[in-house]
């Protein structure tokens, strides 16, 4: 597996950049973790720099599908990970906040018999990176609004 970018934490991004000035460590933290863009979307760094990115670090979700409310206040999102497997992360906008659901694994190992996640199997648990990714997604669809709350869920 290649990790993603929010699978780096601070000084493995230090070390992804050690070719390039000190400063473009900063713009690309800025860049995921406040503005929570995707790289290529990052025009203080050079273009370069974005392609080499994310050559080497892909992101770690693919959308394969949503769903909206008819008044757009729920959006599910499924996503597809390296491996195919697939999660799902639900965004709701109430009226004084935005919440998003992201999943932390991949399948159930309870195995319930009334749910169909538990009946379908346990995969593995997501990396920091795929957990991170569904966070910095949904704080930038829900935009302008703020993302207020983030609840674990398991597979969702």
């Amino acid at each position: 597996m290649v990790p993603s970018l929010y699978d780096l934490d601070f000084q493995d991004v230090s070390r992804a950049l050690e070719a390039h000035p000190r400063f473009r460590v900063d713009q690309l933290w800025e860049g995921l973790y406040r503005q929570s863009r995707p790289v290529d979307e990052l025009a203080v760094l050079p273009l370069a720099l974005r392609s080499e990115l994310a050559l080497n670090f892909p992101p770690a979700l693919t959308s394969i599908d949503s769903q909206k409310t008819a008044d757009e206040r729920t959006v599910k999102r499924l996503w597809q990970l390296h491996d195919g497997v697939t999660v799902e992360s639900v965004l709701m906008h109430y009226p004084q906040r935005s919440t998003v659901c992201i999943s932390s694994q991949a399948g159930c190992a309870m195995a319930c018999g009334f749910c169909a996640t538990g009946q379908a199997g346990y995969d593995r648990n997501l990396t920091v990176g795929e957990i991170l990714e569904q966070v910095a997604r949904a704080k930038r669809e829900a935009l302008p609004r703020r993302l207020s709350n983030v609840v674990f869920m398991g597979m969702g």
